[in-house]
């Protein structure tokens, strides 16, 4: 779990927000865990973000929302953690820093897919891989 300044936790809070609105809830249940908040778990671990089939509880996506300042290999053990909960693993960090996201995981193997996001006119834009 990241110790983060204010504004990385208020930015690491509003893209969880933000992605949260666009994910796709008429398919999925989507539960999230902002502010370190323990709202919804898998075995125990509380990731950012927890995608189910809206009708099942098997694990679809589990979405690791990391800041500029958590990209490091601090976070590691948690990422590794979090890739073995099933469904598929994201990182979703800024686009300035996602071939340094990828690098961390490639040297530490672990298994990621990655998204991406950005600051477009006030609002966050995010991308999936």
């Amino acid at each position: 779990m990241a110790t983060r300044q204010f504004l990385a936790q208020h930015e690491h809070d509003s893209v969880i927000q933000s992605a949260f609105n666009n994910l796709d809830k008429t398919n999925f249940k989507v539960y999230i865990n902002p502010n370190q908040q323990q709202n919804a778990s898998i075995k125990g671990y509380y990731p950012d973000i927890i995608i189910t089939p809206i009708n099942d509880t098997t694990v679809k996506f589990v979405i690791e929302v990391e800041t500029a300042d958590s990209i490091n290999t601090t976070e590691v053990q948690q990422w590794r953690n979090y890739s073995q909960l099933g469904g598929t693993f994201y990182l979703l960090v800024p686009s300035a820093y996602k071939n340094h996201a990828e690098l961390v995981c490639r040297q530490n193997n672990i298994k990621a897919r990655f998204g991406t996001y950005r600051v477009q006119n006030g609002l966050y834009v995010i991308n999936y891989e």
